[in-house]
């Protein structure tokens, strides 16, 4: 049986050596170049502007550091994903968009990370 220390010990290397998150982060490469041009036009509405559309269901987002080169996590790309996985359900737009701040998680293997939450709509 393996130690907590020698697990937590793994995860460490892992996260240095090339080891991702292990949350959904996509990209232009995995998203596809369509999506992501459809994304970048997904606005943010009101509450009373979303009641007159067709909601899609709630959609989340991540931006996580999880290697030392990576950029930091910030709720904008966070933000941008959450637009990603609206515009893969054919989305136009995201209404009730909140964003929270994380800590360093062996479970997501990510050093920093904001997690974003909206509903998609249509």
């Amino acid at each position: 049986m393996k130690s907590l220390a020698h697990l937590l010990n793994g995860s460490a290397i892992a996260m240095l050596s090339g080891c991702g998150p292990f949350v959904p982060i996509q990209t232009a490469e995995t998203a596809g170049l369509e999506v992501t041009e459809r994304a970048a036009r997904v606005s943010l509405v009101s509450a009373e502007q979303a009641a007159t559309m067709q909601a899609l269901g709630e959609v989340t987002g991540y931006s996580c550091k999880s290697m030392l080169w990576d950029p930091a996590a910030t709720a904008e790309a966070a933000a941008f994903q959450v637009k990603l996985a609206a515009a893969q359900r054919g989305g136009t737009a995201i209404t009730s968009l909140s964003c929270t701040e994380g800590s360093a998680s062996l479970i997501k293997n990510c050093w920093q990370s904001f997690t974003c939450k909206a509903v998609a709509v249509k």
